[in-house]
C-alpha cells in the first residue's frame, strides 16, 4: 500500500484539499467591505457591517471540498481493488473540477458583484489546481498497476 507511488500522490492530493478549509481564496478590499473568502466562511475584517450572505451561501463548495478532501484517503484504502481505485480517482477529478469551477465562475463573481471590487487572489486558489494535478498522476499510476497486472496474466 505505502510502497505505490500513487499512494503518495493521493495522500499530496487530500492534504491540500485539507489546506483549502485554512487558507483563504480570494481577497475583496471595498470602500465598504473588506473581506476574506475561504471555503467554509466569509470573513468581513470591517467591524459593524451585516452579513453579505447567510451561512447557507457556502455550504454547497464546503461540502463538495470536504468530499474532495476525504475521498483521496478512501482510495488509498482500497489497493487491492484497483478498477474501483480508478472509477473513485475519476470521480474525486470531476468533483474537483466542479468545485474549482463553482469557486470561480460563481463565488468569486458573487463576491465581486456584492463588494463591487476586484479579487485578490490568495494561496487558496491553487490548492484545488495542485489536488487535481496528483489525482492526475495518481490515475497514470493506477493504470500503471492494472498495465502491470494485465502483463502478467498473460505470461502464466
Amino acid at each position: 500500500m505505502i510502497q505505490r507511488i500513487q499512494t503518495l500522490f493521493l495522500f499530496i492530493a487530500a492534504l491540500a484539499g485539507g489546506m483549502l478549509f485554512f487558507f483563504p481564496v480570494a481577497q475583496y478590499f471595498g470602500e465598504q467591505h473588506t473581506i476574506a473568502f475561504y471555503v467554509t466562511h466569509i470573513q468581513d475584517f470591517v467591524p459593524g457591517n451585516t452579513e453579505l450572505f447567510s451561512s447557507f451561501f457556502l455550504l454547497p463548495l464546503s461540502i463538495l471540498s470536504a468530499m474532495v478532501t476525504v475521498l483521496p484517503l478512501l482510495i488509498i484504502f482500497m489497493y487491492k481493488n484497483l478498477g474501483g481505485q480508478l472509477k473513485l480517482i475519476r470521480l474525486n477529478i470531476l468533483l474537483d473540477l466542479v468545485s474549482i469551477g463553482l469557486m470561480f465562475f460563481y463565488y468569486v463573481e458573487q463576491l465581486k458583484i456584492k463588494t463591487s471590487t476586484e479579487a485578490d487572489y490568495e494561496l487558496g486558489v491553487f490548492l484545488p489546481l495542485i489536488a487535481l494535478i496528483f489525482l492526475f498522476l495518481a490515475m497514470r499510476g493506477v493504470k500503471h498497476d492494472i498495465k502491470l497486472i494485465r502483463s502478467a496474466d498473460r505470461l502464466r
